[in-house]
């Protein structure tokens, strides 16, 4: 029994298991329970960062596998909490440093109490300024910011997450890259392709290495031109159609394989007092399921041959602002008025209005308003928001009056966020004048799971001297909780 134990101290003295990541990143979008949340360059400042535990999952029933400051250095950069951990040479801790050098595990996470934030309602964006407490920091299955990462070192203080990386066709000491479409020699092989320009050898090797992926095969392509918008372009184009066109601005947004049913929570019951001692009883989370299928959304675009004299950048910027028009416009009209055949299930079409969720009058007023906050099942007003026409909004619900001839709404506009009875106005054109509808938006899905295919054709350049680019989108969307919606009808009489 001695002799087995000093052979393990003699092969924790030769390979110390030495892990080296970053916990938390700074400025880095991460989606969070329905709203985009960042953590400021300045939230760590000053906090105390001795007795943090380094777990994994988060699990604070197990031994950790290292605590500050004696196992584990813990370093504020200008990207985030950088972390240096020895694990102990224990079966567990081995299993998780061959996991983390195999690339199996590769993200981390982190609890945390927070000491203040700001919130824009516009944007939905919640900023952590400042972090009050760090209980633990964890390397994870799943992280919230993706951004996040944990790698194996050996003695020498070299990665141990060795592979073949497909871009540079060598040997390298990387970590596992997941996205190919995420690389930034995929991101200039896929605009010079467009643009006719030759490749690198190294770009060729990323677009390969995509193409490998088989993504493109989930869209109706006509050619072998046919590619996936990077992963940096499509989340710009997914960023700038939220922010132009109303309800796709407020909507949930899934990315997740098509005929696959989705568990949603639901709201559930608030917490109890409890008395010390009692058993307590386990609550079962409540949700509803959605399954999206994969719908075709097609763009044409047709730019003259001069095209190629673009710069890179300048042909990016175009490609996103077209296929931004594209996606916000039809994804947009869908939501609202979506027929759910060979296009998404709308609002106005997918629910069935009755009495239980629908006011219908010829005349709005204050009342009518309240009552229809009132329909809304408890759980869902919270975070619930109105919705209607430009017109509506200043042809019908602003000019609204008392007895005795005073405006209702007397204050339009509140740190640039129109509310009514303290609701946010979310103000969309594809909603009927004089239908205004109340509800929680997250509860009507959009999925867009393959992303983005773009093909390009020279078949009309001998005519016409322009090139056509076609756009594909897969894509779908519908009601999740029929039940988290009002609608109001103002009708004439």
């Amino acid at each position: 029994m001695k002799k087995q134990t000093r052979n393990s101290e003699i092969r924790a003295a030769e390979k110390p298991l030495i892990l080296e990541g970053t916990a938390v990143v700074f400025n880095q979008p991460a989606a969070i329970g329905g709203v985009t949340e960042r953590i400021d360059p300045k939230a760590l400042d000053g906090v105390d960062l001795n007795d943090v535990a380094l777990l994994v999952n988060h699990d604070g029933a197990g031994i950790p596998l290292a605590r500050s400051p004696k196992t584990l250095a813990l370093t504020v950069t200008e990207r985030g909490l950088e972390m240096r951990a020895e694990l102990p040479d224990t079966e567990s801790a081995r299993s998780v440093y061959e996991a983390v050098k195999r690339g199996d595990l590769s993200q981390m996470s982190f609890a945390f109490d927070v000491g203040n934030y700001t919130f824009d309602e516009q944007t939905q964006t919640r900023t952590i300024t400042q972090i009050s407490k760090v209980y633990e920091i964890s390397i994870v299955n799943y992280a919230a910011y993706t951004q996040t990462n944990v790698q194996a070192r050996n003695s020498a203080g070299k990665e141990e997450n060795t592979m073949f990386n497909p871009i540079t066709a060598n040997l390298e000491n990387k970590q596992i890259v997941t996205d190919t479409h995420a690389v930034p020699e995929y991101r200039s092989a896929f605009f010079k392709r467009m643009l006719g320009k030759p490749l690198t050898d190294a770009e060729t090797r990323a677009f390969e290495a995509a193409q490998a992926e088989k993504r493109a095969d989930a869209f109706n392509t006509l050619s072998n031109s046919a590619a996936v918008v990077p992963t940096e372009t499509l989340n710009e184009v997914v960023k700038q159609s939220r922010n132009v066109n109303g309800l796709f601005d407020v909507v949930r947004l899934f990315s997740v394989p098509s005929n696959l049913s989705v568990p949603v929570g639901t709201p559930n019951d608030a917490a109890a007092w409890h008395t010390e001692g009692a058993a307590v009883e386990r609550q079962k989370a409540e949700t509803t399921a959605v399954t999206f299928t994969g719908l075709e959304l097609i763009k044409m675009l047709s730019m003259s041959a001069a095209v190629k004299r673009m710069t890179l950048s300048a042909f990016e910027s175009y490609i996103t602002d077209e296929l931004k028009s594209c996606i916000a416009d039809a994804i947009g009209a869908a939501i609202v008025n979506g027929t759910g055949s060979g296009q998404p299930t709308g609002i106005l079409t997918g629910i069935k209005w009755d009495k239980t969720n629908t006011i219908t009058t010829t005349a709005l007023t204050g009342d009518t308003l309240l009552a229809a906050i009132a329909l809304m099942p408890a759980g869902y007003a919270a975070g619930a928001k109105f919705a209607m026409s430009t017109s509506t909004l200043f042809g019908t619900v602003y000019p609204l009056k008392n007895s005795e001839g005073d405006y209702i709404f007397t204050d339009a506009e509140n740190g640039g966020v129109r509310r009514l009875f303290g609701f946010e106005i979310v103000i969309d054109d594809n909603i009927p004048a004089g239908t205004v509808l109340f509800g929680n938006f997250n509860y009507y899905g959009v999925n867009i799971p393959q992303g983005i295919a773009v093909e390009m054709s020279r078949e009309s350049g001998f005519t016409s001297g322009l090139i056509d680019y076609r756009a594909l989108c897969i894509a779908d969307g519908k009601p999740i909780v029929p039940g988290a919606f009002v609608k109001v009808e103002v009708k004439a009489a």
